[in-house]
């Protein structure tokens, strides 16, 4: 029960990793504010907590309209009182018209934008007053490995990779800023984990036998690794770690 009498929000909880920490959280005694774009699959999630002995409501929120994610922190804090901890996790994976740069669409570089970063800036913007009011108050960002390496030609998805690069930069700024007020805020960055998003690749036998070399600890990781490692952002087992970029790949980064 690490998370136990903590609040914690988890945009993008609705399925993939969003739904692996809204659930994980749970377990570990937090009550979780399942936040998400689909209202049926946000409710399908907070149900499951709920008859899991957890404590769970659900919140419709597209993190890309202010008003929104106003409201997701307002309700937040109508119903539990307080704000403990932020997962800002919801994202979007290539989209059409993502690609190299010279032949992503401007269509698309807006909609990962808009998504993916905005998203993630507005999540914060509208939490860390009420995370402030907590004097221990943690962010945990979801990144990727590809916003800290290049894509070598077959992750062409360039859009996507600046967002999540501008991410990390967005989580560590923040880390810096607001330490002395007691707020934490460090990020993760995972390789190809199995959700909806890895469907595609996990279909591709090329992409998975480079895989096989890029993450030396298996080609594909699990949402549960990436759940136990926000767990640990969240606690206060990292109550002296902030601004951390904290790869989940299988050891990607180190080759």
């Amino acid at each position: 029960m690490r998370l136990a009498g903590k609040v914690a929000i988890v945009t993008g909880a609705g399925a993939g990793i969003g739904r692996g920490c809204a659930e994980t959280f749970a377990r570990e005694g937090a009550q979780v504010v399942v936040s998400n774009r689909s209202i049926e699959n946000g409710e399908s999630v907070a149900s499951t907590i709920r008859e899991s002995g957890g404590e769970a409501t659900f919140v419709h929120c597209d993190v890309s309209v202010p008003e929104q994610v106003e409201v997701l922190v307002a309700a937040t804090l109508e119903r539990y009182g307080r704000l403990d901890v932020l997962v800002s996790n919801a994202g979007i994976g290539r989209g059409p018209g993502d690609g190299p740069t010279h032949e992503c669409t401007l269509e698309a570089w807006d909609t990962v934008m808009q998504i993916n970063l905005r998203g993630t800036f507005l999540a914060c913007k509208y939490a860390i007053p009420a995370l402030l009011q907590t004097r221990g108050g943690s962010i945990v960002t979801m990144s990727s490995v590809l916003g800290l390496v290049g894509s070598q030609g077959l992750f062409d998805t360039h859009a996507y990779m600046t967002t999540k690069a501008g991410i990390i930069g967005l989580t560590r700024t923040i880390a810096a800023h607001y330490a002395r007020d007691g707020l934490r805020a460090n990020c993760l960055a995972p390789g190809l984990i199995d959700t909806g998003m890895a469907t595609r690749t996990k279909s591709d036998d090329r992409l998975l036998d480079q895989l096989r070399s890029w993450q030396p600890l298996g080609p594909v990781g699990a949402v549960q690794d990436v759940a136990d490692a926000a767990v640990y952002l969240a606690s206060d087992e990292s109550g002296f770690v902030t601004g951390v970029v904290l790869p989940v790949d299988g050891g990607w980064t180190v080759q």
